[in-house]
């Protein structure tokens, strides 16, 4: 055998043992279709329910109308501005509440545009009809608030925005 013909032989058998091993290093022949279907995850504990008993008003309790007349706007008066107790509980032990008068309006349907441009505004508005001289007026307020410095701080941005001069009104039991 020639000498050419032997290095043609060898290379060849090189290079097949090169492809053999390398080919399968590069290639992934695995079946790319084939789902994994076992499954890593532990099985689900037993778990009992609990079942909780619905809490019960006690006998002994009173029906007590006090939280329902808390926001009445009719028995709000104009905050003074002399007193220093901007939040807090009352001579009553009720809490001091804050609402702002927008507006006051003798037609409904300017009041609700109000209220609707306040509540797009993001504050919380809404509309209280109120006898005056046998007059009914529609009312905008926006709160409560629990703090008078919130309320007055409010009250500033909504004049500002609205062009208003709204009223600190404050709860009067």
């Amino acid at each position: 055998m020639s000498s050419g013909l032997r290095q043609r032989i060898v290379g060849a058998l090189v290079l097949g043992a090169l492809g053999l091993i390398i080919l399968p290093i590069l290639f992934d022949f695995a079946d790319p279709l084939k789902i994994d279907h076992s499954s890593r995850l532990p099985a689900a504990p037993e778990i009992a329910p609990v079942e909780v008993n619905k809490a019960q008003r006690p006998e002994k309790a009173e029906e007590s109308g006090v939280l329902d007349t808390l926001f009445d706007i009719a028995k709000s008066a104009p905050a003074n501005e002399s007193s220093d107790v901007s939040r807090g509980l009352d001579e009553n032990n009720l809490p001091q509440a804050w609402v702002l008068q927008v507006g006051s309006f003798e037609v409904a349907d300017k009041a609700d545009n109000l209220m609707q441009q306040l509540r797009d505004g993001g504050f919380k508005s809404f509309v209280k009809a109120a006898a005056v001289d046998s007059k009914t007026y529609y009312r905008v307020y926006v709160g409560p608030k629990a703090d008078k410095r919130r309320a007055t701080e409010e009250k500033q941005k909504i004049d500002l925005a609205f062009k208003t001069d709204a009223i600190v009104l404050q709860y009067v039991p």
